[in-house]
């Protein structure tokens, strides 16, 4: 800006310096010329009176040749007599100016140029009384040599001038500049150095303003996006359209061990899949990193048409490909549990059919088709009351004396454990609890079954139904086989038992539908089990109010 001002005014000076001189020049030449041609005429008119009164022209010539004046006489017919500047030669001035003017009005006036345009002759002609005319002409310099004349002493102190100027110019610049640059651009209204400048800083703090809520807006939504994304389990990648790393959310570094210098390339299936994106096409991919599997799905991000990047999106799919896993388990295992009791009702039903079973026999096959009947009957009822529990919500508006369930299904399984050399011990008190009865008589008996199934010969289960903060606390206890650690996490999984063997009877669903029954009920249930020396199994449940009170 020091510059600009410093250039703006050495030109002014200039400029004026310029026009003073050609105008000073311009009114002393005016002046001049006025001053010139009036004693120029009164000159030419003296002298053509003397000649008119008869007075010897030659003499008067000569007097006034001896200045600068140059004197001619010409014929009426143009022809020069005299010529004080070039005596002796032949000239025809007819057709100048002055000439034409004198003949016309006994009197002419005209100013020539040189061809240089440094000088100017100024002619005066008149008529004499013998019909000649007598001419006086007088050089001067002309205006144009006259400006140049005074402005070669101007050339000489211009480097003066230029130095004064440029002292000018940086004292001017500063006075100007420094409180220009005393203003604040967050608040350009606090301090208005010049009135002038009011319309250009209320425009500039009206667009601050504009610009603040453009960035509170901005990072108001760049927030809630990093909020959003953050609290997501899946991982977001953002990639530009140069293959660079632009935004990672906090399960994304996780999953992809991402660090502050990270490369796409690091990652050969991530690079392929931007690679694909980038150029519009969208993939997907497995990927498996600590026991985890995750589906990524790759998307191009456009604007007007034009791509500026991709997304890659990591869906943890574990355990819904677990759950799919078991899905086709289960499929199976029902298969199977079905496939067999069918094929011992079809056998026996075959041999009845044909006739090649014994009268005495009868009973005996009988007995098969319907023992297999009436355990797939079971099998059914406990898929049908697991389906109902994985659908329903817990129930809260039931109660129930889990003590006196306890000792119904401990009667009901007596005989059951007695059979197996099994003994069964019940102790606690009379406890209520907030659910269903039908779900919690099915908890007591499929865990009371298992412990008797899963014993040892001479085996004991004891049953314990007691109270603790509030909360009922059901403890199974048996002496049985055990549960290995390696399978622990599995036995609440649909057709899952303990036993490789698979000896035992059941349907294979009673705890998964135990499991499910805590749950709906709003319990929890541990195990703590040891092979080979029994397990026990805690269920807590919460306590309703004895209506009794």
């Amino acid at each position: 800006m020091t510059k600009r001002i410093y250039r703006s005014i050495l030109w002014a000076c200039l400029l004026m310096m310029f026009t003073t001189v050609g105008a000073t020049v311009y009114t002393l030449y005016q002046a001049f010329v006025r001053e010139s041609v009036a004693q120029l005429e009164k000159e030419t008119e003296l002298v053509a009176s003397a000649l008119n009164q008869g007075i010897d022209p030659q003499k008067e010539v000569e007097i006034l040749a001896l200045g600068d004046v140059r004197v001619c006489l010409i014929k009426p017919d143009g022809t020069v007599i005299f010529d004080s500047a070039h005596p002796g030669q032949e000239q025809n001035h007819k057709n100048r100016e002055e000439i034409v003017q004198a003949v016309k009005q006994g009197k002419g006036f005209s100013i020539r140029h040189s061809d240089t345009l440094s000088e100017e002759t100024y002619n005066c002609a008149i008529l004499l009384n013998n019909g000649s005319y007598l001419r006086l002409s007088q050089s001067h310099s002309s205006m144009l040599s006259l400006f140049f004349q005074a402005t070669r002493p101007m050339i000489l102190v211009l480097p003066f001038m230029l130095l004064v100027t440029w002292g000018l110019a940086r004292l001017l610049s500063r006075n100007i500049v420094d409180p220009i640059n005393q203003i604040n651009p967050g608040k350009p209204l606090e301090n208005i150095p010049y009135e002038q400048l009011r319309p250009l800083l209320e425009k500039l703090d009206e667009s601050n303003h504009q610009i603040q809520q453009h960035l509170w807006q901005l990072e108001t939504r760049n927030h809630e996006f990093e909020t959003l994304t953050a609290s997501m389990d899946e991982g977001l990648l953002m990639v530009n359209n140069e293959s660079q790393l632009v935004y990672a959310n906090k399960a994304a570094a996780k999953i992809f061990n991402l660090h502050e210098n990270w490369q796409l390339c690091e990652h050969q299936k991530l690079a392929d899949m931007v690679k694909l994106a980038l150029e519009g096409k969208t993939s997907q991919q497995v990927y498996k990193k600590h026991g985890r599997i995750y589906s990524l799905e790759s998307s191009v991000v456009k604007n007007d048409d034009q791509c500026i990047g991709a997304l890659i999106l990591a869906l943890d799919v574990t355990e819904k490909q677990e759950m799919q896993k078991r899905r086709q388990e289960f499929t199976a295992n029902v298969t199977h549990e079905l496939k067999t009791p069918l094929q011992t009702i079809s056998s026996s039903a075959e041999l009845l059919a044909s006739g090649l079973v014994k009268t005495e026999d009868v009973p005996r096959f009988s007995g098969y088709i319907q023992q297999e009947a009436a355990r797939m009957i079971a099998m059914v009822n406990d898929i049908i009351h697991l389906s109902r529990l994985e659908n329903e919500s817990i129930q809260t508006d039931q109660k129930a004396d889990l003590y006196a369930i306890c000792q119904h299904t401990v009667e009901k399984l007596a005989h059951s454990a007695e059979v197996h050399h099994v003994s069964l011990h019940l102790e606690g008190e009379r406890i209520w609890v907030q659910g269903s009865e039908v779900d919690l008589k099915s908890i007591v008996k499929n865990l009371i079954e298992n412990a008797i199934n899963y014993n040892k010969i001479e085996g004991q289960v004891w049953i314990s139904v007691a109270q603790k903060e509030n909360q009922a606390v059901l403890t199974i206890k048996d002496t049985g086989i055990g549960i290995p650690s390696a399978l622990r996490e599995r036995i609440f999984e649909r057709f899952f038992t303990a036993d490789p063997s698979r000896c035992q009877s059941g349907t294979g669903l009673g705890l998964s539908i135990v499991n499910h029954a805590v749950a709906n009920l709003g319990g929890t249930i541990r195990l703590d089990s040891e092979e080979g020396q029994g397990s026990t199994f805690t269920i807590t449940l919460p306590q309703a109010k004895d209506p009794a009170q």
